[in-house]
């Protein structure tokens, strides 16, 4: 346990100083050219990171142990932001900011795949490490705006970089405390590779359909990104801007509240398929909402589903599949999420430019009956999993 709160509070310093330094660069970005395109390259330049380090993830998980992967991508990503504020980069420091995303690729399964190494109760764990990073979204960008207005981009980027110092740090204390804990995964790495961890994926039921799951939820969830919410506001219901603020703060909130809650129950009662029917019914709500308020009550049921269904597939995944074949489920998952994710992205903002805000939530609730599908198919195989391990047990009696 000890371990896995180590592990956790070096994550939480990484992603208050990943937040700020993002923050801080599309200030700077923004100050030097003017231009909105630019700042807004960066969610592009996070997501093309992330999306290659999936073809290399095998690979570097058969050379480096993976405590020792954590170490080495957690310096370099220090390293990194240590170049980005010795040097005025302009648009240039955007490769540098698909670099440490690209180190993040590598380290965020391996940081799933540990949960129940280091957890005994996976739901739990799932539940405390989810909600902790949309708190520490929802604490950290309004905050980190208010620190660029008060100092200089610089001394913002200074302050994220004693962040990624003490993650550092945690890191080296959990790879000190991980020198004689045996991790299943490390022993099959040198049997696997990106095509190997593929056809894995596609042979297993479980690991296919929960992948299937995480790509559509990418794609589909896409409807809910900030930038469509501002045009909801503007020409849906005609309200004041502050309204997007609230929006996004309500869909936050109820990602962590949903958080707290199945932490402090610890229930195994599966909500899968409820997640994805009452996601389908926010959009659609959503779309159509004559008020404000209704708009407030969709966006908190959508929060609070697509919460659940993350903690609810992880906690799946972490029981049923063997804990060696864990990352690199996780980083094929990782893979097909971001690029599901870019092309909803796509997909979305081009339907939003040529129809009515609100038919492209119709539409978005539409592709939402994927995520009922395939949340149903994967609720299945985990009740004929569940009850093939209870046959098992009751022939051992």
């Amino acid at each position: 346990m000890k371990r896995f709160y180590i592990l956790l509070v070096s994550q939480w310093l990484a992603n208050v100083g990943d937040v700020l330094y993002i923050i801080a660069l599309i200030a700077m970005l923004f100050e030097q050219t003017g231009s909105a395109l630019g700042a807004a390259s960066f969610p592009v330049a996070v997501t093309l990171g992330m999306t290659l380090s999936g073809f290399f993830f095998a690979r570097v998980a058969r050379t480096l142990p993976h405590r020792h992967t954590l170490m080495v991508t957690q310096v370099l990503k220090t390293l990194l932001l240590a170049v980005i504020m010795m040097r005025d980069m302009g648009e240039a420091a955007l490769v540098l900011v698909a670099l440490i995303a690209f180190l993040d690729g590598f380290a965020r399964p391996i940081q799933g795949a540990l949960v129940p190494v280091l957890h005994p109760d996976q739901l739990k764990a799932n539940s405390l490490v989810q909600g902790s990073n949309q708190l520490i979204q929802l604490i950290m960008w309004p905050l980190g705006a208010i620190l660029v207005s008060l100092f200089t981009t610089g001394q913002v980027l200074l302050i994220s970089f004693a962040f990624f110092g003490l993650a550092t740090f945690g890191t080296y204390l959990f790879m000190r405390a991980m020198r004689d804990t045996k991790v299943p995964a490390e022993e099959e790495s040198a049997h696997l590779t990106l095509r190997s961890s593929i056809s894995y994926v596609k042979r297993d039921a479980m690991a296919r359909s929960s992948s299937l799951l995480v790509g559509a939820d990418a794609f589909a969830g896409t409807v809910w990104i900030s930038a469509l919410f501002l045009l909801y506001i503007e020409f849906h219901l005609e309200a004041d801007k502050y309204w997007w603020g609230i929006l996004n703060a309500v869909y936050m909130l109820s990602m962590i509240l949903s958080s707290v809650y199945l932490f402090r129950k610890g229930t195994k009662r599966s909500f899968l398929v409820l997640s994805a029917v009452c996601s389908v019914a926010a959009a659609l709500l959503f779309g159509w909402a004559p008020h404000v308020l209704l708009a407030l009550v969709a966006c908190g049921i959508q929060g609070a589903a697509s919460q659940v269904r993350v903690i609810q597939t992880n906690t799946l995944l972490q029981e049923k599949l063997p804990n060696e074949k864990l990352p690199y489920v996780y980083s094929i998952q990782q893979t097909s999420y971001t690029l599901a994710f870019c092309l909803g992205s796509l997909t979305f903002g081009l339907l939003a430019d040529h129809l009515a805000i609100e038919l492209v939530y119709m539409i978005g609730g539409g592709a939402g009956l994927a995520i009922v599908w395939y949340a149903a198919k994967l609720h299945r195989l985990a009740q004929m999993h569940q009850n093939e391990e209870n046959h098992v047990m009751e022939h051992a009696l």
